[in-house]
């Protein structure tokens, strides 16, 4: 089973959110084209939601302590 280790990262260099510092797992039970194919296919729709709601969260986050200053 191989695994992909993701970190998103602002200009910073600061970690964002807490979902997209994960491991996901790629589960194909033999190495055939269609069974990678569809492990990676999980991970896209796993990560990229993961990824999403963390950018979404900073936006938000960033949104209010701007209003906050002001």
């Amino acid at each position: 089973m191989a695994t992909i280790e993701l970190i998103l990262r602002d200009d910073n260099n600061q970690i964002i959110g807490q979902r997209s510092y994960k491991k996901y797992a790629l589960s194909f039970n033999n190495q055939t084209v269609h069974n990678i194919e569809g492990a990676v296919d999980e991970f896209k729709n796993l990560a990229l939601s993961d990824i999403q709601l963390d950018l979404l969260e900073a936006a938000q986050n960033s949104f209010i302590q701007d209003k906050k200053k002001n």
